[in-house]
């Protein structure tokens, strides 16, 4: 009975001292790290860029109000296709009328100059081919003929471009002198539409809205005053259409001029659409709130077909894809990759099985995986803890 028992007590015994092997065991494997250990190779990397970007019209043309008024008429919405020389304003200005009666007066006056001075040239060059002035004088009479003539082309030009712009009987001006002071008169109090400025489209395309210097469209409605020089409209072609998108410091040395890009949109989803770059900036942009410093960029699509166009708008969003050329570089995992006091370092392990840690210069980086530019060469093993 005695030897029973001490035979179970031995049992016992034996599986407890195993049990406890077991958990020590155990508890030594799993919190030793788990390692992979992967030979460094070069292989082709490929780059997609994205960048996200607004459709813009493949260039524009500002329609400005010469004199400030009123905004007394509109014969258009912003986004409609115009033509050219399409109306599109009509301005009440009595500044411009007040201008008007101004140049009016000017060219009349430059005109009456003018044939002063030719008189005075013809009967001096007579005298002077018979030796009865001198040739200082002749040069004087000269130099006043020709300022006068500048003087008519001037003020014959400033009054041809305020009668293009106004909606009033038109006359014979070249025609007027010193001496028809009724017409002028008529002209200066007869013509009651002087006031109104009519400002039509310099080019055919699509009317958008202009911006101010805060890049905030401005949008103008009947009623609203304006002042000489004010952007009413801009004027867009949209047979093409650019893109304007920020890259960082880190990709915009990968860009270069003609690379060719592709867009796509939420609103156009079934389209694809092939451009180009063709301007990148060399000074970046503070991006605000100690951002890096972001680089604009600009791509040009320059055709799009008829269905194209007829569902691509201007202000709609895009997206812009970059493929980058493919390159063979040294490919880490991510993981393996570790930083300390400020260099960055690979465990790499030697022939004779040892980890020696290394420092490495690294590049570009992936979600998943760092290339690495020196320190480490293809055909070493480097050394992933888990």
């Amino acid at each position: 009975m005695i030897l029973k028992n001490r035979y179970v007590w031995m049992v016992v015994a034996l599986i407890a001292a195993l049990m406890i092997r077991f958990y020590y065991e155990h508890h030594r494997v799993t919190n030793m790290p788990f390692t992979d250990v992967i030979t460094v190779t070069s292989q082709p990397t490929a780059t997609h860029l994205f960048y996200a970007g607004t459709i813009q019209s493949l260039k524009s043309i500002v329609v400005t109000s010469p004199a400030e008024g009123v905004i007394n008429d509109m014969t258009f919405h912003y986004g409609d296709e115009v033509k050219k020389d399409q109306l599109l304003f009509v301005i009440l200005s009595l500044k411009f009328q007040t201008d008007y009666k101004a140049a009016l007066l000017q060219y009349v006056k430059a005109k009456t100059d003018f044939n002063n001075a030719h008189s005075q040239l013809v009967a001096n060059t007579f005298l002077h081919n018979n030796q009865l002035i001198s040739d200082d004088a002749m040069k004087e009479k000269k130099s006043a003929f020709f300022t006068a003539q500048l003087n008519l082309m001037q003020a014959k030009d400033t009054l041809v471009a305020m009668l293009k712009q106004l909606d009033i009987k038109r006359f014979d001006f070249e025609s007027l002198t010193i001496e028809d002071i009724d017409k002028i008169n008529d002209l200066l109090h007869g013509q009651g539409d002087s006031q109104y400025i009519h400002i039509a489209s310099p080019a055919a395309g699509v009317v958008l809205l202009p911006t101010d210097s805060t890049s905030l469209s401005v949008k103008f409605n009947k009623g609203s005053a304006v002042k000489q020089g004010d952007v009413l409209a801009m004027i867009g072609d949209v047979s093409g259409l650019t893109i304007r998108i920020s890259v960082n410091e880190f990709n915009v040395n990968q860009l270069r001029l003609g690379q060719h890009v592709k867009v796509t949109g939420i609103a156009f989803p079934n389209m694809e659409l092939i451009g180009h770059i063709v301007g990148i900036d060399h000074q970046g942009q503070s991006s605000g709130g100690g951002g890096m410093p972001m680089f604009p960029v600009e791509i040009v699509v320059p055709q799009l077909t008829k269905e194209q166009a007829a569902v691509i708008h201007i202000g709609m969003s895009a997206t812009v894809a970059i493929d980058m050329d493919n390159t063979s570089e040294m490919l880490v995992p991510i993981e393996a990759v570790h930083e300390n006091a400020g260099s960055t370092t690979l465990n790499v392990q030697t022939n004779d099985k040892k980890i020696v840690t290394t420092p490495v210069n690294t590049g570009q980086t992936t979600p998943t995986a760092v290339v690495i530019q020196s320190g480490v060469k293809p055909g070493d093993h480097v050394v992933i803890s888990h």
